[in-house]
């Protein structure tokens, strides 16, 4: 039976602005742009509460499960309480160098609410930026994939 790795990312914009990051090198897309995100874990599809759950709590929980995982990178990453509601923007699927199956998941939030008070975690986000739209398609360090996905989110 195939497995899939699942990542989530999201698109934050602050005015006409989007946070994006520089990914650490020895990763995927080492040195790239990307917008903030990781791998779903298998805590966030757990619910918190402890007690019986009926079929329909259960099933909640699965359909929380992205939202929960871009929330928690997020918050690990750039240090930011999302707040603000997120909109699903898109899948996608690739297979990487070493043969995995991979699926993604790309948020967009439009920041009114959350307080903008970041705290980057150098380990996994040596460098961040406000960029605008333009500033990200002229970049030099920024894949086909990032543009695509702009193009989604302004698009929407």
């Amino acid at each position: 039976m195939e497995t899939f790795l699942v990542f989530v990312e999201c698109a934050i914009q602050h005015n006409d602005k989007f946070l994006i990051i520089r990914r650490p090198e020895g990763v995927h897309a080492g040195g790239l742009l990307a917008f903030p995100g990781g791998k779903v874990d298998y805590q966030d599809g757990l619910s918190q509460n402890t007690g019986d759950h009926s079929d329909n709590d259960k099933e909640q929980v699965t359909q929380d499960i992205l939202l929960k995982a871009i929330k928690r990178e997020v918050k690990e990453e750039v240090g930011l309480d999302l707040i603000d509601p997120l909109r699903f923007v898109r899948s996608t699927y690739f297979i990487d160098k070493n043969g995995q199956n991979v699926l993604g998941a790309l948020y967009y939030c439009n920041i009114q609410k959350t307080p903008l008070t970041l705290n980057i975690s150098l380990k996994e986000v040596p460098e961040h930026f406000w960029m605008s739209y333009t500033e990200i398609n002229e970049h030099d360090k920024t894949p086909v994939w990032l543009r695509q996905y702009m193009r989604d989110v302004v698009n929407e």
